[in-house]
């Protein structure tokens, strides 16, 4: 699979769909004080052993899996080597702190 790196304007996009999964990569701690609407928390250093339980727990089939991180270089490698393995991912060009500054300028 393509590896896709996508904007926050896009990730708003996204955002209106059903058929997406989005994961925050950053810490527990970072997850639970906010996240992007809709994101659930995984851990990046077991997601390729973890994933297929995410996905399994879903109720419906994701068209794409967005990752996110700090600034946007964990999710790009993460996503790297899960659309390596054939899943649907998508990046999150400058991670939460962009996804921050975008929405309180928006």
């Amino acid at each position: 699979m393509q590896l896709q790196i996508i904007s926050c304007e896009m990730l708003e996009k996204y955002l209106m769909r059903n058929d997406i999964l989005i994961l925050d990569l950053r810490s527990k701690e970072e997850y639970e004080k906010d996240h992007i609407p809709n994101a659930v928390w995984a851990d990046w250093e077991t997601l390729e052993e973890t994933i297929p339980s995410y996905l399994a727990a879903l109720p419906f089939q994701p068209k794409w899996i967005i990752l996110y991180c700090d600034h946007g270089n964990t999710s790009l490698l993460t996503a790297r080597d899960l659309a390596r393995n054939g899943y649907p991912v998508i990046s999150l060009n400058g991670g939460y702190a962009y996804w921050n500054s975008y929405k309180r300028h928006t």
